[in-house]
């Protein structure tokens, strides 16, 4: 579930292709439901929060279990047309439809501590190497 140097320039490229990741993956049941979910919830409040991030996320009874997918472009892009958000590095997070823990939260929360680390958010925009990468994720602690 990590996408990296990609030359998507649209938000629904991003989601389809990291969707489909997940699917493949088999961490959803059913594609088209889950990006739908995602979709609804970009279209409440888009995910850009700055620093060439964004958090989409889905809750959805299609979500098997909870999963983090990465997707990092070549180039940024403007996120939510209307807005000026570019972005670069993209989290998208699947959340059971019966999410008892908010894992997302504690995620979304842990993310943005540690993306205020310029070092370490310039890692992730850098890094070509998928291990590498997933070193850098792994080391975003949540606490359960």
């Amino acid at each position: 579930m990590i996408l990296l140097q990609t030359k998507f320039q649209m938000k629904d490229e991003v989601l389809h292709a990291l969707v489909q990741k997940a699917g493949e993956a088999g961490l959803i049941s059913d594609e088209t439901l889950f990006l739908n979910a995602v979709l609804n919830r970009e279209a409440e409040v888009p995910t850009a929060i700055g620093y060439q991030i964004a958090i989409p996320h889905g809750k959805s009874e299609v979500v098997k279990t909870p999963f983090i997918g990465f997707l990092q472009t070549e180039e940024e892009f403007i996120w939510t047309k209307g807005h000026e958000e570019q972005v670069k590095l993209v989290f998208l997070i699947g959340i059971p439809a019966e999410n008892e823990n908010n894992i997302h939260l504690k995620f979304i929360s842990q993310l943005s501590k540690k993306l205020l680390d310029e070092e370490f958010r310039n890692q992730l925009i850098e890094e070509k190497n998928q291990e590498k990468v997933f070193k850098l994720l792994r080391s975003i602690n949540v606490v359960s």
